[in-house]
């Protein structure tokens, strides 16, 4: 057993969580919430072998599944887990590790070829990453860095009851400087990757069949419209966990090109100079006008 395995990295705010709403729409995919039990648990699980498919060390596994931040916003029963493992026979930490996201796929009716991992935090893990699951896809998404920095101030409006509200910087210079040192690092850890998958988030918007079966193409499958309609199925399904919804609304809608450049009415002429200038190699870099 082993299914082929893609990430999704992307600095927040730059509409991964979109991105995983509409592959996850797919037939073939299966991309679950954000959880870093993959790296997290790895240390622990790296020697599993067949001799771990035994109760006791299967149950240990679950529970630190369990047990990790965010996993309750995949709404898997243990025995769910328990059963595919044993069905399964994972003889690696990384087929044991896929039983996981195929426990989510069960869920979900599905038996995907393809799973999918979205997660900012892994930007400051690739290393790692690449040697857990050496090989896989990386799609990186890329948005404006100064359309960004309205959607964390907006975030940064939200109440903080919520557990996973994201902490986002306010400044213009930390936002810029953290917008330009996630992109780089990523696009200088995988340029010469030829499973690298760079995306514009504007194309996404703009042009959304055409850029998710380039994206499918590397895959060897092929666009389905209801890709387009992801939105119908978080809302019927709850596909975004409610607990990160307050910030995600617009994944229960259709897609909305307005925000696209809405930095323009939203910063003042200073702010946009002074972003400009703290990350104006990744601007260019990413074929941003300054």
């Amino acid at each position: 057993m082993i299914v082929d395995h893609f990430f999704i990295l992307a600095n927040p705010r730059s509409g991964s969580s979109l991105l995983r709403l509409m592959l996850n729409s797919h037939s073939q995919i299966t991309v679950p919430p954000e959880c870093g039990f993959l790296l997290w648990l790895e240390p622990k699980y790296r020697l599993w072998s067949v001799e771990n498919l035994n109760d006791k060390d299967i149950e240990q596994f679950v529970e630190d599944v369990q047990s990790s931040r965010k996993f309750e916003t995949w709404q898997i029963k243990n025995q769910t887990i328990i059963d595919v493992i044993k069905n399964k026979q994972p003889e690696n930490y990384v087929t044991l590790a896929q039983c996981v996201y195929l426990s989510y796929a069960k869920n979900q009716v599905k038996s995907p070829a393809l799973i999918g991992d979205k997660n900012n935090y892994y930007i400051n893990h690739l290393l790692e990453l690449g040697e857990v699951i050496p090989n896989s896809y990386v799609i990186h998404l890329v948005r404006d860095g100064r359309d960004i920095v309205q959607s964390y101030r907006e975030i940064n409006k939200i109440s903080s009851d919520y557990k996973y509200k994201p902490n986002l910087p306010y400044s213009i210079q930390d936002i810029a400087t953290q917008w330009h040192e996630n992109n780089l690092n990523i696009f200088n850890f995988y340029r010469d990757n030829t499973n690298y998958i760079f995306i514009k988030y504007e194309n996404l918007l703009k042009h959304p069949k055409e850029v998710l079966s380039e994206i499918l193409d590397h895959f060897n499958l092929k666009f389905e419209d209801k890709m387009l309609e992801f939105y119908k199925e978080n809302a019927l399904k709850q596909i975004e966990p409610k607990e990160t919804l307050a910030w995600k609304l617009k994944t229960l809608k259709p897609l909305d090109k307005s925000n696209i450049g809405i930095y323009k009415e939203k910063l003042n002429a200073t702010e946009i100079k002074e972003f400009n200038v703290l990350a104006e190699k990744s601007l260019k870099l990413f074929g941003y006008d300054t």
